[in-house]
């Protein structure tokens, strides 16, 4: 896999996904290491290990901010589009908490934000469309209880096809 390839894929995991099944390990290897730096220096043994010669690598570039995109709202309804953010139950987040964050960061009323689905890794928020993309930008970099926070445009809904037979 390229190199840059294998960057990005790091930056999403670390967005996206739940790593918390990896605690008890990191906590182990910390306590095997001296006090100072060694989080650090494991994150850096990891990638040594994963990334290998980097020699060549153009670290000039800056590969860890997002490519500028135009973002595209595929679920719009009454004015009003769903985004995705990858915090759920399972990252004591409530639909109070959510929209405690999205205020302090955003600057937008509370009140316009609409219905919040919780799910276990995830949750899904409804906002006035013309506050989705400030909202979505004031969240570039954030972390949330230890969590780097990704949201985006929500896809939209599938829809079930009836099978007639």
């Amino acid at each position: 896999m390229d190199q840059r390839k294998k960057i990005e894929k790091i930056l999403s995991s670390a967005q996206t996904e739940d790593l918390s099944a990896y605690k008890p390990l990191l906590a182990m290897m910390k306590k095997r290491m001296p006090f100072f730096g060694r989080t650090s220096r494991i994150a850096l043994a990891l990638l040594k290990e994963y990334m290998g010669d980097i020699s060549r690598l153009d670290l000039k570039d800056d590969v860890s901010k997002p490519k500028v995109r135009n973002l595209v709202f595929e679920d719009v309804q009454d004015g009003k589009v769903r985004l995705f953010v990858n915090l759920g139950k399972n990252h004591r987040m409530n639909p109070g908490e959510l929209i405690r964050e999205i205020v302090k960061r955003s600057g937008i009323d509370g009140k316009s934000i609409g219905k919040i689905d919780i799910h276990s890794n995830y949750s899904f928020i409804q906002v006035p469309e013309q506050y989705a993309e400030i909202i979505i930008l004031s969240f570039d970099g954030a972390r949330i209880r230890g969590i780097n926070v990704a949201m985006e445009p929500a896809k939209r809904k599938k829809e079930r096809e009836d099978e007639v037979r």
